[in-house]
């Protein structure tokens, strides 16, 4: 077969020139459009809040049965909270009604209903507070989510107890009964204690073994502090014991074309990771790290972070509490995310 001109430019140029030609033609300019076009797609996208379409009116909805959720997770409980998620999901549930017919038997609005009927059973006798839950539902809405059953949304107990046996557990098991804890017994957390689940973590795949993702193990109570502050998404909650942060270094790549990679691969690293501590039975919930300008830069001055890593997720660890409470977090059916391309007919 014949050469492209290119292929043959490459075998007979001296490498140099070559590698010059490619940092020109294939560098910063393509990285540039690259950007422009992933800007463009997920801007067209996102579940903004004026979003009219059926998907992006679901992940709100979905969102806000989160917010919900946690909040019915805490372990001091406060009641009258979520007046604005309460807002938006009553905003959400309306539209999500009216852009799908089949509503009713849908994993989110069941999700939705099941938070919001945990909710008012924890309220009652508390008039105030669901005077206003009353004031943003149609009361028919209100009856079907006080006659949920609760396992397909709101949150869930158990005891730590459960956990003594996880290294004898199957890969099924593990992933099954995982869940993401954000308050943690008083005991402290070593280096020493998370080593084994992050030797395990280290078996994670990556691009042509590049192993770009970095760990910061962070144990001192004030960084911790202050590095949660800045990342905002764990206001409410005591200060865990630990926190990693997963980072990745971009020094390991080689092409603009692999300028999202550190993240495919640190999220690799870190759904490693939370099942490795789940093994060795440590808590842990992950937390991202999708800050802005400003935030972006205190947490690297906090953290020492230089400017090659990327940052990937924060994982926040401590030891099971005797009694855990955490959302129900339902999912999705394979078959509602699945799509099979050349399966063979009989």
């Amino acid at each position: 077969m014949a050469h492209s001109i290119k292929d043959r430019l490459k075998e007979s140029l001296p490498m140099p020139v070559v590698a010059f030609a490619k940092c020109i033609f294939n560098g910063y300019p393509s990285l540039i459009m690259a950007s422009l076009r992933e800007a463009r797609r997920f801007n067209k996208a996102y579940a903004k809040d004026t979003s009219k379409g059926l998907k992006q009116i679901e992940s709100r909805m979905m969102y806000f049965t989160h917010q919900i959720e946690k909040g019915l997770s805490h372990q001091n409980f406060r009641y009258g909270f979520g007046k604005r998620p309460l807002q938006y999901l009553a905003k959400t549930i309306h539209a999500y009604c009216q852009l799908n017919p089949e509503y009713a038997d849908s994993m989110p609005y069941t999700s939705a209903l099941a938070a919001l009927g945990e909710y008012l059973r924890r309220h009652e006798g508390h008039g105030e507070s669901l005077a206003y839950v009353h004031s943003l539902f149609p009361a028919g809405l209100l009856e079907r989510a006080e006659s949920t059953s609760g396992s397909e949304g709101g949150s869930l107990q158990f005891d730590s107890s459960s956990k003594r046996h996880n290294q004898t557990r199957t890969y099924r098991e593990l992933a099954e009964e995982r869940h993401s804890i954000r308050e943690f017994s008083d005991e402290t957390v070593t280096y020493e204690q998370l080593k084994p689940a992050l030797e395990m973590a280290m078996r994670t795949p990556s691009v042509c073994n590049r192993q770009p993702t970095r760990v910061r193990v962070i144990l001192d109570n004030n960084t911790i502090s202050k590095a949660l502050a800045i990342q905002g998404g764990f206001r409410g909650y005591p200060t865990p014991p630990a926190l990693i942060l997963l980072t990745s270094d971009n020094r390991v790549f080689m092409a603009p074309q692999e300028h999202n990679e550190g993240y495919t691969d640190g999220g690799l690293f870190g759904m490693s990771l939370l099942l490795a501590l789940e093994e060795q039975g440590i808590a842990a919930c992950p937390l991202n790290t999708m800050l802005r300008n400003g935030p972006e830069h205190a947490t690297r001055r906090l953290l020492s972070i230089p400017d090659n890593e990327n940052l990937v997720m924060y994982i926040a660890v401590g030891h099971f509490p005797s009694e855990c409470t955490t959302c129900v977090s339902h999912r999705f059916h394979a078959d509602d995310i699945v799509t099979v391309v050349g399966e063979t007919k009989d």
